[in-house]
């Protein structure tokens, strides 16, 4: 569905949305600890928790909310949709294999193309058999070696998963590991939901046996969601949003910093996260641990005077679209010069003008070219308005209610 853009300043408060990073792991402790989670309503975190009651989990789900049963082991190949989140298969596909499933993952739009040779070629030395979309036999403890240069998701699907395998276990990082952010809230969550991780100087030990424990949880706001109305805010007249922590592990949190870079007036009192505009100037940041923040800071960029850089942009291509050449062609439609210099992107801020964009079915690239269109000269169209669904999926209706002016066309 296509929808038109009217430029109209942005202002009001709203709630941030709850964190698919989060509700991922929390979706997966719950099910191995037989316990409940009211997990938001992105796309993605509701395929982790259908694909877990595909995998053999009993699952209760009603209202964005499951409580899981006992794990029951059935024979024969399992079906497990898991759309195009990444998330959902790269944590899955280890723990099937833990837990002695065999597994077909069936995906959706550029997921199949996205890199798992570092996860499956690991996995396939402790006794399964692994690609990119299967996995069966029973997964063996033992050192496990991971390419962590590529995906912390790789890293998360082993730490969630062999807890729960009879010996112990060694995860360990070749390469620096990107997103490390991500590792960080994996182990925040292992840990309150019972499980001992000790960290090595090489990465990872756990002890096998464990078991998770199910508690009583929250998933959090997600600074990733909420960056594209904290941009806004310092675009315009001003955003407050509540329900999220600056104390949070996600790394996303980082959009505050850009802001205040580009000369953004951000707060924070009792629950509230305010940003206020002002004469926006040129910023670097590094977006290498955190790319999903790279198309909307791509649009702080084009409204800040000089020259922006976004660093460590190669990982950019990889997303759920080429998100570097998705932020170039969107930033070319309304008129804003960009360059590649080496391994970073060069943003000439200036005066956007509105334009036909073109989202490639990346959430993040039509819920940039929005809040882009709202501050642009002329009107805009966003050619698929519902890709947001995937992490966002109240994002048009929170648009208009800070100001948003738009509509939908069938």
């Amino acid at each position: 569905m296509r929808g038109q853009v009217f430029p109209h300043p942005l202002k009001g408060e709203i709630r941030a949305v709850a964190s698919k990073s989060y509700a991922h792991r929390m979706l997966i402790a719950a099910a191995l600890s037989g316990g409940a989670l009211s997990y938001g309503d992105s796309a993605d975190a509701s395929h982790t928790a259908h694909a877990l009651c595909a995998l053999g989990f009993d699952g209760k789900i009603a209202d964005n909310s499951v409580h899981y049963g006992d794990f029951c082991k059935k024979e024969g190949n399992h079906i497990v949709p898991v759309g195009e989140s990444g998330s959902t298969l790269r944590f899955l596909l280890p723990l099937a294999a833990a837990l002695g499933v065999e597994a077909t993952f069936v995906t959706e739009g550029r997921l199949g193309e996205r890199p798992m040779a570092a996860l499956t070629e690991t996995l396939s030395r402790h006794g399964v058999q692994a690609t990119s979309d299967h996995v069966s036999g029973q997964l063996t403890p033992g050192v496990f070696p991971i390419d962590a240069t590529v995906s912390s998701q790789f890293v998360t699907g082993l730490l969630m998963a062999l807890p729960i395998l009879s010996g112990d276990s060694e995860i360990q990082l070749m390469g620096k590991a990107v997103s490390a952010p991500y590792i960080r809230i994996t182990l925040e969550v292992l840990a309150s939901y019972g499980i001992d991780i000790k960290e090595t100087e090489k990465g990872f030990f756990v002890k096998g046996g464990q078991h998770y424990r199910a508690v009583k949880s929250e998933v959090p706001g997600d600074f990733s969601g909420a960056a594209f109305f904290l941009v806004a805010g310092a675009l315009g007249e001003g955003i407050r949003l509540s329900g999220l922590d600056p104390t949070s592990a996600q790394g996303d949190k980082a959009v505050v910093d850009a802001i205040r870079a580009a000369g953004g007036k951000v707060s924070f009192e009792k629950g509230i996260l305010s940003v206020q505009g002002g004469a926006l100037r040129a910023f670097t940041a590094d977006v290498g641990e955190t790319p999903d923040l790279a198309p909307i800071l791509s649009v702080l960029a084009a409204y800040s005077a000089g020259e922006s850089r976004l660093c460590r942009v190669s990982r950019l291509k990889d997303k759920e679209s080429d998100r570097l050449f998705a932020i170039r062609d969107m930033l070319g439609k309304s008129s804003i010069f960009t360059q590649e210099q080496g391994d970073d992107l060069v943003i000439r801020g200036g005066a956007p003008k509105g334009a036909k964009f073109v989202s490639f079915g990346d959430h993040r690239m039509a819920m940039s070219e929005a809040i882009l269109a709202a501050y642009a000269e002329g009107e805009s169209e966003v050619d698929d308005t519902e890709c947001v669904k995937k992490s966002y999926p109240t994002f048009w209706e929170d648009f208009g209610r800070v100001g948003g002016r738009y509509e939908m066309e069938r």
